[in-house]
């Protein structure tokens, strides 16, 4: 998917344009507005939809039901970007340990899907959805 307004789409300018854009029409969406996707963008391009299943994490617990659960425990948009972490030096996808690492030495938050799963059963509990 790319936004109409990108030359190629693969900067990450063009990319990013995409990604806010995507985000600005979940929330009007969500918000009870009305969407004309196919109007903001085209396909194929560089930015890969996922959908979350309905029912989220009580139906599936892969990255993206994950991702939504956290966004909607935040009171945010839910619509989330997951990137994958790649080494520096080797080019390869990061192991857990070392992704916990880094995000350790940059001062950010690690966390486990067992941890969102955990806090969106007392989310449920709570009737907060």
């Amino acid at each position: 998917m790319n936004h109409r307004s990108t030359f190629t789409g693969i900067t990450v300018r063009d990319r990013v344009t995409t990604i806010t854009a995507i985000a600005d029409e979940v929330k009007r969406f969500t918000n009870g507005g009305g969407h004309n996707f196919s109007a903001q963008f085209r396909s194929p391009g560089h930015v890969a939809l996922l959908r979350a299943t309905g029912g989220l994490l009580s139906r599936r617990r892969g990255q993206t039901e994950l991702s939504i659960a956290l966004a909607v425990m935040a009171g945010i948009t839910p619509a989330i970007t997951i990137c994958e972490m790649f080494d520096d030096e080797t080019g390869l996808a990061l192991g857990k340990e070392d992704a916990r690492e880094y995000g350790r030495r940059q001062g950010l938050v690690f966390v486990e899907g067992s941890e969102v799963e955990k806090a969106w059963g007392s989310f449920e509990k709570a009737g907060c959805i």
